[in-house]
């Protein structure tokens, strides 16, 4: 009978929570809704808050050492899990909003205004490193920008690239050296690349690999190495990128146990002489 009872309360305990989780994910939607709903200015500053939520854990995450991608990716505290009923949200929105340019006449749909594109492209730097974590959180997964990218983020990302087209672009500008410590990393699948790369570097050292798949390592080693240094020289990355703990610092660690002693690079040089350590200070360092 004491059993009987037992299993009943258990039963209840767990009916009870998913209730709970069923009316937190109502409350999440009817949010969502209440938010389209919104004068477009009202709306857009709901977002700037949440985005503000965001900004603060970047913040804290800094300062742990590891940074923002990693501290997701492991979720180690209460924080990091949290975060992932604020990027649900902020999800929903933006998958929203680019659906309803999508279903404008394409004369008035191509055109979204500078402040929106601003909006979307934070929230795509901010936000899809947090997707990426999660993609490669399961191990056995690779290549996100083929297999795993949200339709939104690559629409978001080429409307932003059909503006900046129209704008003269130029090398780095004094500004923006000056303010390397606080940038986001500009390439939003640029955790992406690096797991792609971490990956890589198994495929070489593993004794099971093919001469086929170790050559194509090889392959996406040096084209990663290339890209990365690309990104460094025109600071489009954060400095967080060089915390000891990081996925890229991880990489390169590992990338230097199967690299032979005369393979020479940019990359290579700039990281072995500990050139990477003043990166933040922008203009300093590169010229």
């Amino acid at each position: 009978m004491s059993n009987t009872l037992e299993i009943q309360q258990q039963q209840r305990k767990v009916d009870n929570k998913n209730l709970i989780s069923k009316l937190e994910e109502r409350e999440k939607v009817l949010m969502a809704e209440r938010v389209q709903t919104m004068d477009p200015r009202k709306r857009l500053n709901q977002i700037k808050i949440k985005m503000a939520h965001l900004e603060w854990y970047h913040k804290i995450c800094k300062t742990k050492g590891i940074g923002y991608y990693d501290c997701y990716k492991n979720q180690l505290g209460s924080s990091d899990r949290d975060v992932t009923r604020l990027k649900k949200f902020l999800t929903n929105y933006w998958k929203n909003f680019v659906e309803g340019v999508e279903r404008k006449p394409q004369k008035e749909g191509a055109f979204i205004r500078g402040t929106w594109l601003y909006s979307g492209r934070n929230y795509r730097r901010m936000v899809e490193p947090l997707d990426i974590a999660e993609y490669y959180r399961d191990s056995d997964k690779r290549d996100y920008q083929t297999h795993g990218r949200s339709r939104h983020y690559i629409l978001l990302e080429q409307w932003q690239e059909d503006d900046d087209a129209e704008k003269l672009k130029s090398s780095p500008n004094n500004k923006k050296k000056q303010n390397v410590a606080g940038i986001l990393t500009e390439d939003s699948c640029f955790w992406a690349k690096v797991e792609d790369a971490l990956i890589s570097c198994k495929l070489l050292k593993s004794g099971t690999s093919s001469a086929v798949e170790k050559q194509s390592a090889k392959e996406n080693l040096d084209m990663f190495e290339q890209y990365a240094m690309n990104q460094i020289n025109n600071y489009a990355v954060s400095p967080e990128i060089f915390l000891k703990e990081s996925s890229f610092m991880k990489w390169w660690k590992t990338f230097q146990e199967i690299i032979e002693t005369s393979h020479d690079s940019p990359l290579c040089d700039f990281m072995k002489n500990g050139r990477y350590l003043q990166y933040e200070k922008g203009s300093t360092f590169l010229q």
